[in-house]
Formats: C-alpha cells, sequence, structure tokens
C-alpha cells in the first residue's frame, strides 16, 4: 500500500522515514515531540485528548502534564509556532491539542523497512519495569503499558517506585526456577533473516519483515526449531546494511545465534510475478535455493517447501500455498512492525467481508484500536473475538485474552489483567503444538507478573517473571529473556535483595551487549547504578551510569537520556563531583525536563547543599510543592535539611506535613527518611528524646529491610546527635555497626573523622581524615554532609 508524507506550509513530515524538513534543511526534532506531530496530524479532522495523545506517544500512565507540554514545546519550537501564534497546533483548554494548520498529502518513496530507531521504545528509567508486548495489542507505546510496535518486542515500561520503596522479602524463588539454558546448540536452530527486496517501492516495502515472518512460520510448522522475529531483528540491524548479507556476515550471524542454518532470502519483481532467492548458510558452505510465484508469499511458500523436501521433512502449513487472508494478515503485521499504523488502517478497512469477520483479522484490528489510543474499542474487538460463536483457533483465542490483559492494565485494573493472563496461558498450555509464536508463553507470564507487582504479590510475580524467561529462553529469544532479567533485578532490587538484582542486571547487560541492543543496555546499567547507589557504592554506581551515558548517547533518545541522566546526577553528587553535577542538571533540562519537575528540583536543591549555597538553598526549599505532587522522603530531608541551615523551622515543618498517610501512594516511603527528618527538626527545636526516638524508628525499619543506603544515613545521623549530646562512646558503637562503609560513603568517613575528634585520638583522626579527603571530592569538609 503506499505510504504517505504531509506538506505543511514550507514544511514536510515523513513518517516512514521520521523526518522533519523545512525546505531542503532537515530539522532535528526528539523522538517523542516528532511523534505528537505525527499523531496530530493523522487524526487532524478532530481535537485529540491529552490522555489519547499520552496514550498512543507514551502509552503510560503516568505521564505528567509537564512533560507533554515539554514535549510539545519543543515540536513548535521546530515550527516556530510558540507563543499566541498556534497556527498548528492549537491548544485545546482542558482537553487536549488539535492540528489547525492546512495538510497536503502526498504518496511517499517507502524506505526500506528494518529495525525501528532506539527511540521508538520506551525504556524503563532506573524504577521502571517491562510489560510484555502481545502481539495481540502492542502499545502505541507505556509505562498504555503496551509498548511501541517491534522490530524488536515491544516492551512497557511501568514504573514500580523502586527508589521509593522497600518490600519487604518472602521466601525465596530458587527452588522452584529452572536452570538457564545457554545459547541453543547448532542442531535444529534455523534463522531466517529479513527479505531484500528489489526494488523498493511503496508497494513492496511490506515484504522485508512480511514474508520473513511468512518463512518462518513455514519452518516452524514442520517441525524446525526457527529464532523469533525479533531476535533476528537485533541480530540482523548489526549487519549495517539492510542489502543481502556476504557469506562472511552470514558465518558470524551463525556463530552469534547458535543457529545451523542461516536463510537470506532475496525478492525480487519482473513481468513474470516474483522471484524469491535464498542463499542458505550452513557450516562453511552455502548453498542456493530459487523459487518463483505470483505473489511474494508464494514465492516464499515454493522456496521453503522446496528446501524442507532436501532436508527429508514435510510442510506442516495447512496451506500448500498462501491464501489471501494470509497475504493481508502479514502485510499488516509487517506494517504494524514498522509503526504504519494507517497503512494497516486502510488494509483492515480494504478487506474484503469474508476476512474482516475472521479472527485473524478481528485480533489485529483489536491490536490497531490499541494502539490508536482507543482502548474501549480494542477492548470490545478482542472481547468480540473471544465471544465468536465459531470458535477461534488457540493463538487467536490467547492474543485477544492478552489483548484484554493489556487493557486492564492500562485501566489500572490489575486483578481482572492478572485474571486475562491467566485465562490465556490455560488456553497456551491446552494447545502448545497450535502456537506459530513460540514467545506467547512468555509474554503471556512476563504479563501476569507486572499485574501480580502492581497488587503486590511479589513472591507470585517473581515466579512468573522466571517462568516467562525460561519460555524465551527455550524459544530462543535471548534479549527477550534478557528484558526478563532486567525485569527482576528491579523486583528484586525493590524486595531489598541487592546481591540477587545486580546479578539479574549483569545477566542482561551480557545479552544487551552481545546483541548491541544499545537503549536496553543503557537501561539495565541505570537501573544497576541506582541499586549500587542503593547499597552504598557510589564509585561503582559512578562507574555503571558513565557506561549508560555513553550507550543512551549512541542510542539517541532523548527520554533515555532523561532517565540516565537523572541516576547519573545522584551518582555523582554522591561522589563529590559538585561541578559535573552542575553540567548534568544542565544536560536534562536541554532534554527537556522542566525547572518544575520533582526529579530536577531535589537534584538542584541537593547539589546547593552540597555547595554549601545555604541561602539558595533555603529558598528552593521554600518553594513548596503543589498540593498533589507525591512528594519522595528523599526530596522532603533535603528540603529539611536546607531550611535548618537557615533557622526556618516553619519551612522544614512544612514539608514534614507532606509525609504520606499509611496506605497512600509512596507511605512505603514513609519510615526512613521521614523519620529522619523528623528526628532533625525535632532536634533544632531542642527536644533530644524526639530526635533519638524517630531516628531509632529510621534504624530500625533500614535494618529490618537491608538497605545499606538507609542504614547509613539513619547511622550518621544517630551518632551525630549522640556526639552533640555528648555520648561519644555510644556514637562510636553506631558508628562502628558502620565501619564497612568508612572507606567508600563520605558521609561515614566525615562522621568518623567528627567521632575521633571528638574522642581525641589523633592516630584514629588523621587515618580518618585521610579516607574522608580521598572521599570527598569537591565538597567541603568543614559543612555537614547532605543525607
Amino acid at each position: 500500500m503506499p505510504q504517505t508524507r504531509f506538506r505543511f506550509g514550507e514544511y514536510t513530515l515523513d513518517p516512514a522515514s521520521r523526518e522533519l524538513w523545512r525546505g531542503d534543511a532537515r530539522i532535528a526534532l526528539p523522538p517523542k515531540s516528532f511523534e505528537c506531530l505525527a499523531y496530530l496530524i493523522a487524526h487532524r479532522d478532530r481535537a485529540v485528548g491529552r490522555d489519547e495523545l499520552i496514550s498512543a506517544v507514551w502509552g503510560r500512565v503516568d505521564t505528567s502534564d509537564t512533560v507533554v507540554a515539554q514535549t510539545l514545546l519543543r515540536a513548535r519550537k521546530a515550527l516556530d509556532d510558540t507563543g499566541d501564534k498556534q497556527a498548528m497546533v492549537r491548544t485545546v483548554p482542558r482537553f487536549g491539542y488539535r492540528w489547525v494548520a492546512p495538510v497536503a498529502e502526498e504518496v511517499a518513496d517507502t524506505p526500506k523497512a528494518g529495525r525501528l530507531p532506539a527511540s521508538e521504545l520506551p525504556l524503563p528509567p532506573s524504577d521502571t519495569i517491562a510489560l510484555p508486548q502481545d502481539d495481540a495489542a502492542p502499545s502505541a507505546q507505556s509505562q498504555a503499558p503496551l509498548p511501541s510496535p517491534p522490530p524488536r518486542r515491544a516492551w512497557v515500561w511501568i514504573a514500580l517506585a523502586v527508589l521509593l520503596t522497600v518490600v519487604a522479602a518472602g521466601a525465596g524463588w530458587h527452588a522452584w526456577q529452572s536452570p538457564r539454558e545457554s545459547t541453543p546448540t547448532q542442531q535444529d536452530i534455523v534463522l531466517v533473516l529479513p527479505v531484500a527486496v528489489t526494488p523498493v517501492d511503496a508497494e513492496s516495502a511490506w515484504v522485508r519483515l512480511g514474508a520473513m515472518d511468512y518463512i518462518a512460520s513455514r519452518l516452524r510448522r514442520s517441525g524446525l526449531k526457527v529464532l523469533p522475529s525479533d531476535q533476528t531483528l537485533h541480530l540482523s540491524a548489526q549487519l549495517g546494511s539492510d542489502g543481502a548479507p556476504g557469506e562472511a556476515a552470514l558465518r558470524q550471524l551463525q556463530a552469534t545465534s547458535g543457529a545451523r542454518w542461516v536463510l537470506a532470502p532475496e525478492a525480487s519483481r519482473d513481468a513474470r510475478g516474483w522471484r524469491l532467492r535464498v542463499l542458505l548458510q550452513e557450516g562453511k558452505q552455502p548453498h542456493l535455493i530459487e523459487a518463483r510465484g505470483a505473489t511474494p508469499l508464494a514465492a516464499a511458500a515454493a522456496a521453503s517447501d522446496s528446501w524442507l523436501r532436501r532436508l527429508g521433512r514435510k510442510s506442516g502449513d495447512p496451506e500448500a500455498a498462501p491464501s489471501p487472508l494470509t497475504e493481508r494478515v502479514q502485510q499488516i503485521d509487517a506494517e504494524l512492525k514498522t509503526g504504519q499504523l494507517a497503512v494497516a488502517r486502510r488494509l483492515i478497512e480494504s478487506a474484503p467481508s469474508d476476512q474482516r469477520v475472521d479472527p485473524r483479522l478481528q485480533v489485529r484490528a483489536g491490536q490497531l484500536e490499541y494502539r490508536s489510543g482507543r482502548i474501549d474499542e480494542a477492548a470490545r474487538i478482542f472481547q468480540a473475538v473471544l465471544e465468536e460463536t465459531t470458535q477461534p483457533g488457540a493463538e487467536v483465542r490467547a492474543r485477544a485474552l492478552m489483548g484484554l490483559g493489556a487493557v486492564e492494565i492500562r485501566r489500572r485494573n490489575f486483578a481482572e489483567a492478572e485474571k486475562r493472563y491467566t485465562g490465556a496461558l490455560a488456553v497456551i498450555e491446552a494447545n502448545p503444538a497450535a502456537l506459530d509464536d513460540p514467545s506467547l508463553p512468555g509474554n503471556a507470564y512476563n504479563g501476569r507478573g507486572v499485574a501480580q507487582v502492581e497488587q503486590q504479590k511479589m513472591e507470585a510475580a517473581v515466579r512468573d517473571m522466571g517462568h516467562a524467561r525460561i519460555a524465551m529462553q527455550r524459544a530462543g529469544d535471548l534479549v527477550e529473556a534478557a528484558m526478563v532479567d532486567s525485569n527482576l533485578g528491579i523486583i528484586e532490587t525493590r524486595r531489598g535483595h541487592y546481591p540477587q538484582a545486580l546479578q539479574e542486571f549483569d545477566r542482561a547487560i551480557a545479552v544487551y551487549e552481545r546483541f548491541d541492543v544499545r537503549d536496553y543496555l543503557a537501561a539495565t546499567l541505570s537501573s544497576k547504578a541506582a541499586t549500587q547507589l542503593k547499597l552504598a557504592q557510589p564509585a561503582a554506581a559512578l562507574a555503571t551510569i558513565e557506561r549508560a551515558q555513553a550507550q543512551a548517547e549512541a542510542a539517541e533518545d532523548a527520554d533515555l537520556g532523561l532517565a540516565v541522566g537523572v541516576v547519573q546526577v545522584q551518582a555523582l553528587l554522591a561522589n563529590g563531583r559538585l561541578r559535573a553535577a552542575a553540567q548534568g542538571l544542565d544536560r536534562l533540562k536541554a532534554l527537556g525536563l522542566d525547572d518544575s519537575h520533582p526529579a530536577l528540583r531535589e537534584l538542584t536543591l541537593r547539589l546547593r547543599l552540597t555547595q554549601g549555597a545555604t541561602a539558595q538553598a533555603g529558598a528552593l526549599a521554600r518553594q513548596y510543592p503543589e498540593t498533589d505532587t507525591n512528594v519522595r522522603g528523599s526530596w522532603a530531608l533535603a528540603a529539611v535539611q536546607a531550611a535548618l541551615r537557615n533557622n526556618d523551622e516553619a519551612s522544614a515543618r512544612h514539608w514534614l506535613s507532606r509525609a504520606p498517610q499509611s496506605g497512600s501512594p509512596g507511605a512505603d516511603d514513609a519510615v526512613s527518611p521521614w523519620d529522619v527528618a523528623r528526628a532533625l527538626v525535632a532536634n533544632s527545636a531542642g527536644d533530644s528524646a524526639a530526635a533519638m526516638q524517630s531516628v531509632q524508628r529510621a534504624a530500625n525499619r533500614a535494618e529490618q529491610d537491608g538497605n545499606p543506603d538507609e542504614r547509613v544515613r539513619a547511622g550518621v545521623v544517630q551518632a551525630m546527635l549522640l556526639l552533640e549530646q555528648g555520648q561519644s562512646e555510644a556514637a562510636a558503637s553506631v558508628l562502628g555497626d558502620l565501619d564497612t562503609f568508612a572507606g567508600s560513603d563520605y558521609r561515614v568517613a566525615w562522621a568518623m573523622l567528627a567521632l575521633y575528634r571528638a574522642l581525641g585520638d589523633p592516630t584514629m583522626t588523621a587515618e580518618a581524615e585521610s579516607r574522608a579527603q580521598a572521599l570527598r571530592g569537591e565538597r567541603d569538609p568543614s559543612l555537614k554532609p547532605v543525607l
């Protein structure tokens, strides 16, 4: 089907190439800003609600008005449409936005379909968890928590507030966990590469991915184990070209993938129809298979069956040649993989009536509605598929159930989502031989795991994530298995199982490095660095986040850059790298983080405190957050410190009043940092008994949860209060318990120095002074460390 680009004034927007031009000059635009423009233009016949835009572009349940406004502001700036102009994008008060400029559509030459830019993918900040794609309803892109379309399987990242909460640990999951599977051996694995199409035009671009999937499915039905298409796209992206690979490249793919056979198809069209040539690499010996057909899939079927006969196998496909419906479904899937939603919609709407009512087409219609932000319509379609009087096949039923599960997660109805994914798993487990997509079980387990996490069913969630990982490994999809590893690392961090979390992250990191998946590598490194900060390992965290920063820059994804940048500034501050932290804050602003964003406000406040800019820090502490803002305990604690350094007890008490109530969002964050803040305020007011009581509660909770960073924070404050009361020996007992951190954490080293000075021990004072000097970075040792 032809693809279109849009002209308005002197601008041209090309959705296929994801480019915005002003005349002959290409305009650099952040990915999400581009996607907002493209969506508004595609729906220019009406106003687009804020929630619909979020579902279509971010898919997140927690995207703030500020993020949306800043994203559109960058788009408007690119179009010179800022201020009161609104000649192109008009704000609809209390609703959303509307595209108002005249637009002309024209047929565009289709770029070669391939791996979407990394920027298409919603990636996890350090405190997020990925949701699986189910092909029945991939996202427009979540946190609606379904992911952006493949080439890589779309994953959605739903915020879990790992940095805010620690869930008490329960029984371990190692007893049931199956052994990790290694890369498949070269006994029976097939890797089918994208089809190199000549010539590439608007009518044939879909063949590259559509025929690849069709060949893979046909071979799989014969009993061969074929690597999932999304795994293939990760591998083929390393070739650096969309053309046919040479023998050396094919041998390299064999080594990387563990496949015995690598198939590199080439398709061309002439007056006689379609010809498909398949370069088949087995060991060091290449073979060539050729076939012809009236359509690209007919040629693909003939070539696949020819090779199967050579292997002594029969095709297990129920169709000797692809039916018109099969051709259309493959085209729709290919367009969805490359994000061509308008083209996919035309293919669905133009289908003959007998095809339109087929469950295979209907389930894709539900997927399309989901990705277009029409969640209720998607749910209606998925439900209608399940209620068909002629029972649809097992795979279609599973996809419809998984689509409904994704809808319920978008609606934040997690119990119902769990029920839907459970139903999908029952269908899958009862009909394993009927599945064309080997990744379905893993995605269903992962989806149910996310629903369970949101219900605080942590043990069940970990079990399901583990099952998802094993299922994906068995399917040969190591990248998706690594995504589950990342999720497990986040969950283990949240449960306080930090060594296990680091192990999970490292497993995922090794796979991402192997397959050069830079965006997920950066996101997982960021999660690992955040966990290392919880372990009171600031130097290790900084080394990890610097690796993440390099990968994020290569991925060129502004959202990812923000996620990594926040953790990087945290690590820089923890290491006393104040100039670099200030530069990091500037980068966050350049990437679009608004000055009013809580994360930026907290980091700025911490930087000013650490710099000794007392008056500036006090002014920031007097800028109270809006009443509907969820205030993190660490932010409140920094504000309390700033207020008290300015003798502003009223502001300090105002921040304490923002502590969450039990059962409210952020309540798990209420004990340790909030109690430390309460201790500081009570001590400032002269109530030393209340101060010690509050800090003891913080210490007890930190000890119970096994959170080293919270142990350090509470222990340092407890020791300093004791020193102020002249109880040096009691302070020594507290700090003795933190001695293991004295060589890595400046707060402990500083408190140790204060202790030995109070004890009048010159030898130990000199040793402690040397240790604090080595850790202080650019911090002023005469100032109390920021907690």
